[in-house]
């Protein structure tokens, strides 16, 4: 086979054309009502939600918290740190929504059919407590406990393997 994948011909070429264009999305930020509940002992604290949408359909949802405390006390950069997190959050929830719409939008696959393989691909239960426990020992911040505990039922195996490695890494 050619190697070459800048040839048109080429796959790969093929495939990587399918994917070149722009797809338009709103990012709407609110305050974080339900995790500043979740977190109402602790002084200082900003919650920002993310919703992401694509044509005015939800495709991610996510969360950012900060600190104003006196080691952290820039009120702006406090609450840009927050949104932006967020922001970050949406995205990262969003990638395999947009690869769905992707996928149906490009072939004949049935949504079924979609849900079957991606449901193939999660995380497993074993692999989610290990992560559970990893983040309990691992983590020191209740906002980077939170952060973890609203990633984990999401991730593909892949993604919860990368993370109990990372984990496990850190001191």
């Amino acid at each position: 086979m050619n190697n070459d994948f800048q040839d048109e011909r080429h796959p790969v070429h093929q495939e990587v054309m399918k994917s070149v264009g722009t797809i338009n999305l709103t990012a709407t930020f609110a305050e974080d009502t339900q995790t500043l509940a979740v977190f109402k002992h602790i002084p200082g604290v900003i919650a920002m939600v993310c919703t992401l949408k694509k044509d005015n359909e939800v495709i991610g949802v996510g969360r950012g918290t900060a600190v104003i405390n006196r080691v952290n006390r820039y009120i702006e950069k406090t609450v840009r740190a927050s949104a932006n997190a967020s922001l970050v959050d949406a995205i990262f929830h969003s990638t395999k929504m947009l690869d769905a719409l992707h996928i149906n939008a490009g072939t004949k696959t049935g949504v079924d059919e979609v849900g079957r393989q991606d449901n193939l691909n999660l995380a497993s239960d074993k692999q989610k407590k290990y992560l559970r426990e990893l983040v309990q020992s691992k983590t020191n911040s209740l906002s980077e406990k939170f952060s973890w505990e609203s990633k984990i039922e999401s991730f593909t195996r892949e993604e919860a393997s990368v993370a109990i490695q990372d984990l496990m890494n850190k001191k």
